[in-house]
């Protein structure tokens, strides 16, 4: 089975063609705030280094966040105009469990924390010690401080928000933290890819009419006022800056 992930909840759009278990191409790049006008290109290439048809595809995954509005975005828009010209299915991956992905077989709970700019980060649990990751928690946004203040046993901490606030997180977890090595917990379209194909072929694919991006809405850990470990100005869009309807819907851009 030949799906195609799509990973577009950064600056760095990331795109993988898997056959079965295997990665027959992988590529990402930093795109800033134009996904829209190279991600297409970027694709193109990849199914043509490949010489694979899409008639060939059986189905797609696309990371639906948390993470950048615009990427979000301009990724989801692109996968279901695939899904609607090749009459193939759709898997929906949250970033969260797709970078979870990468720590299998963990001895300690994982928290994925991905950073949400000006303090905060986006926080999930998981349990990974089968191979697999299994959600724990709900998805969170709220500043970092508050998110390790629930935190009681020791953990494993990884994802971009581990990257941003290293040495604040040793500092008040202290030996009750375990890091990945360098390079684990990036966001990769063959992670997002991966778990998709497993959705699809349990038969969860998505409903596209109804598909949108995860955007969180504010939580009890955003009711806290703004972090003390602020490091954006405030000129800077905060990423949990609720829309018109209460969502997040900026983010990491």
């Amino acid at each position: 089975m030949i799906v195609v992930g799509l990973e577009t909840s950064s600056t760095i759009a990331g795109i993988a063609v898997i056959r079965d278990r295997q990665v027959m191409a992988e590529a990402s790049q930093e795109l800033g705030g134009v996904h829209a006008e190279k991600l297409p290109g970027m694709l193109e290439r990849i199914m043509g280094d490949l010489d694979v048809q899409w008639s060939e595809v059986e189905g797609f995954a696309i990371s639906i966040g948390p993470g950048s509005y615009t990427g979000l975005r301009v990724g989801l828009s692109l996968v279901k105009g695939l899904s609607y010209v090749t009459k193939r299915p759709v898997a929906a991956v949250p970033t969260l469990d797709a970078i979870a992905f990468q720590v299998p077989c963990c001895r300690y709970p994982v928290h994925v924390l991905t950073d949400a700019r000006r303090g905060q980060v986006y926080e999930a649990r998981y349990d990974t010690s089968g191979g697999w990751p299994e959600r724990q928690s709900d998805f969170r946004v709220g500043p970092l401080e508050d998110v390790l203040a629930s935190i009681e046993d020791k953990v494993m901490l990884v994802g971009s928000g581990v990257d941003a606030y290293r040495p604040d997180i040793a500092a008040v977890l202290g030996e009750r933290v375990c890091f990945p090595p360098e390079g684990a917990g990036r966001l990769i379209a063959s992670s997002t890819a991966f778990l998709g194909l497993d959705r699809l072929k349990r038969g969860e694919e998505s409903d596209l009419n109804a598909l949108e991006p995860l955007y969180l809405r504010k939580t009890d850990f955003a009711r806290q006022p703004p972090s003390r470990l602020e490091r954006t100005p405030p000129s800077e869009t905060s990423p949990a800056a609720p829309g018109p309807t209460g969502r997040a819907e900026t983010s990491s851009e």
